[in-house]
């Protein structure tokens, strides 16, 4: 059997004089191997082995006699076809054939994620004195629905504009708020979109303490310390609740060096062994950076000879060491970077 060019190159002889077979070879080869079998594996027996000799015949597809072979399937398959059919189905049919059930599942919900809307992100195109000004006429409840679904820093900005006895109110709400239905979501995205002219979004659930906290953390000191003071003296439990969200072990690398170095002083070594067991190579070194080299050297050893721990001792040790930070900040012998407005002089 003699191997051959699948057709003539010379300019003379086209393209489109090739068999069907020629043709189907020459597809098969264009379009590698793992698509190729998959097609070969849906014919008839007689015509799986005709393309099969064909191939072995062939010995090279030039490149003109290639794109002849895409763009004559392709205007065949389109003739032949009526409107191809995506969505979400074919979507995750492609993605699992591609990356496999489980890889496949995880993409489309990321894309799906990605595509979601959020409700009153229109406000972010507002200037921040409008929006203040525009949710000043309305009830405390409504803010409240409105800041709790903006992204954190955007609601801390509105927040701060508010008269300050309505911060306490709307911040007491946002705690207080559970699940939020789309239908009262929807009435008062409707309401602010009627007086801002703009696009509605859909809904999604929020509130709770951990949005306020994420709230908190991104005003300034003075407007967290008397919103903190309002609520301790009239709700000290939701407070509490509020505190413990504000301020995570992982948020010690927000201190500075000054910073730092005070609250080393008042750490337990024993604790900041534990607590630093399931931290980032980067938090550790904060600390250490931190620290003279004899007591890094010490502390090192510590964490060495510690042996295996509970994850809730860890937790513990950490929670305590927060502590330590909340008792320094609130004495303003340190100082958090929330990245707020409120600064040094």
């Amino acid at each position: 059997m003699t191997e051959s060019v699948l057709a003539p190159t010379a300019p003379s002889v086209p393209t489109p004089h090739l068999s069907g077979i020629q043709k189907a070879a020459a597809l098969m080869i264009t379009i590698g191997t793992v698509p190729a079998a998959r097609v070969l594996a849906k014919l008839p027996p007689d015509v799986q082995e005709a393309i099969a000799a064909q191939i072995l015949d062939t010995r090279a597809v030039p490149a003109e006699v290639r794109t002849y072979i895409l763009e004559d399937t392709y205007s065949s398959l389109f003739a032949e076809m009526n409107d191809l059919q995506g969505g979400t189905q074919y979507a995750l049919e492609l993605f699992v054939e591609a990356f496999g059930e489980a890889k496949g599942l995880e993409l489309l919900d990321k894309v799906h994620a990605a595509r979601a809307k959020h409700p009153f992100e229109f406000l972010l195109k507002a200037d921040d004195m409008q929006v203040a000004q525009l949710l000043t006429s309305e009830h405390p409840q409504t803010i409240a629905i409105v800041l709790a679904h903006l992204e954190p820093r955007a609601a801390a900005k509105i927040l701060t504009l508010l008269d300050p006895a309505m911060q306490v109110e709307v911040a007491r709400r946002i705690a207080q708020t559970g699940e939020t239905t789309q239908d009262a979501v929807n009435v008062v995205e409707e309401g602010i979109k009627r007086r801002i002219t703009t696009v509605v979004q859909e809904s999604t659930q929020v509130g709770g303490t951990k949005p306020l906290a994420q709230v908190l953390n991104q005003v300034d000191r003075t407007t967290e310390k008397s919103i903190l003071q309002e609520l301790t003296d009239t709700d000290p439990e939701l407070a509490d609740e509020v505190r413990r969200f504000m301020f995570i072990f992982e948020d010690i690398g927000l201190l500075d060096d000054r910073s730092m170095q005070r609250l080393m002083k008042d750490l337990d070594t024993k604790d900041l062994a534990l607590a630093l067991r399931n931290v980032t190579d980067d938090l550790k070194a904060h600390f250490f950076n931190n620290m003279s080299s004899r007591a890094a050297e010490m502390l090192r050893e510590e964490m060495s000879i510690g042996g295996q721990v509970r994850v809730k001792n860890i937790e513990e040790a950490q929670s305590r060491i927060v502590d330590v930070v909340k008792r320094l900040e609130d004495s303003d012998e340190i100082i958090i970077n929330r990245g707020g407005e409120d600064g040094l002089i």
